[in-house]
């Protein structure tokens, strides 16, 4: 006989797994959530890589996309363009409300317990866990993060927006990078369709004056903001895997245990992927295999992505220009079009890397040494 498992958080995370448990495990499965309506509130911008949504996330469904992608355009500081994409589909955008609350009535069918509005801290949790000789599993978001985590986490503010726009880029993401837009991460801009767009921006302080730039810039690239038609706040982490996934009584996924990219803060694939892992644990009745089995599949991709976020961080907007122009000269473009992956960004950034280090060696140490500074 299995024992029962309790998950704190029906997010993505907690929903995913207990969706990925009820399929093997025999024991019950206990779902506490603080809100009283799952998917809210919205924080993230529910762009997804195509592969991932199917393969990793695992829900196949037209009516939750919005939107597809084939590329994205990157935007230096002084408005360098940096074009990348295939002639199919590699992106989406998903109704990040629906999604959760396809999970939820998926995990419902497949008989969980899920109680909405049920407020429990994490010390009532973890003596839940212990007085019933159970399994607990924290998905409950960043306020759970290690403390020396949290100072990766970046304010964000997003809008949905009616625009006018002239130029008619809708198969493409827009990415703003440099310090005006800024600082810690960058700011983008995903075409809905009928001339709306999910405009946002992460960053260590001044949101509000780097979001007044960024509906700026559109304007002066023929995107013109007209109305903003809601208004999402959040935080984006960016900060790499937690030391310890399994922590007594409490195993951590999702934002909990830093599962997310750190170069774009994206988290629904990855703890997608981590979720499968747990499932796969429990149901073995060993909890040790998930912090194994989670380093050995993510552990090499964060820990790559974490070195070049803190190269982005760390160079000044001339620098970031002189990147841009560096990579446009050595046709980086059609290298990343050819290989890139928004999930499984190890082996591009290695082959830039190797690529630059023969012919740029002396740009690759000065961007070696910028891991350094933070």
């Amino acid at each position: 006989m299995q024992r029962d498992i309790h998950i704190l958080g029906a997010g993505p995370a907690g929903l995913q797994v207990a969706r990925f448990l009820l399929k093997g495990h025999s024991g019950d499965v206990y779902v506490y959530e603080e809100h009283e309506k799952i998917g809210r509130p919205i924080h993230c911008t529910g762009l997804v890589s195509l592969e991932g949504l199917r393969k990793d996330i695992g829900i196949i469904d037209e009516n939750l996309i919005i939107n597809t992608f084939r590329g994205a355009i990157f935007f230096s500081p002084s408005g360098k363009k940096l074009i990348v994409g295939r002639p199919e589909t590699v992106a989406v955008v998903v109704d990040r409300e629906r999604l959760e609350e396809r999970l939820y009535e998926e995990v419902l069918s497949l008989g969980a317990h899920v109680k909405l509005g049920s407020h429990v801290n994490i010390a009532d949790f973890s003596k839940l866990v212990r007085s019933k000789n159970n399994f607990g599993i924290v998905a409950g978001g960043t306020k759970y993060l290690d403390e020396d985590k949290k100072k990766h986490l970046l304010p964000a503010l997003q809008y949905d927006i009616k625009v006018k726009d002239s130029i008619g880029i809708t198969t493409h993401v827009l990415i703003f990078m440099g310090e005006k837009f800024s600082n810690g991460l960058f700011a983008w801009a995903i075409p809905l369709g009928d001339e709306t767009y999910k405009v946002g921006v992460a960053t260590k302080g001044k949101t509000l004056v780097r979001m007044k730039y960024v509906l700026k810039t559109l304007e002066r690239i023929g995107i013109t903001p007209l109305h903003v038609i809601k208004t999402y706040g959040g935080t984006v982490y960016t900060g790499g895997l937690v030391k310890h996934l399994l922590r007594g009584d409490l195993l951590y996924i999702g934002d909990s245990a830093g599962q997310t990219k750190p170069t774009t803060g994206g988290g629904l694939v990855y703890l997608s992927i981590a979720a499968r892992l747990l499932a796969s644990a429990l149901i073995r009745n060993d909890p040790t295999l998930y912090e194994k089995n989670v380093r050995a599949t993510l552990g090499h991709e964060t820990t790559l992505q974490f070195a070049l976020r803190k190269v982005l961080n760390n160079l000044s907007d001339p620098e970031l220009d002189e990147i841009f122009r560096t990579v446009k000269e050595m046709h980086g473009e059609e290298l990343i079009s050819r290989i890139g992956s928004m999930d499984r960004q190890a082996f591009l950034i290695r082959e830039i890397g190797f690529k630059y280090l023969f012919e740029k060696p002396s740009l690759v140490f000065k961007l070696l040494s910028k891991v350094l500074l933070d």
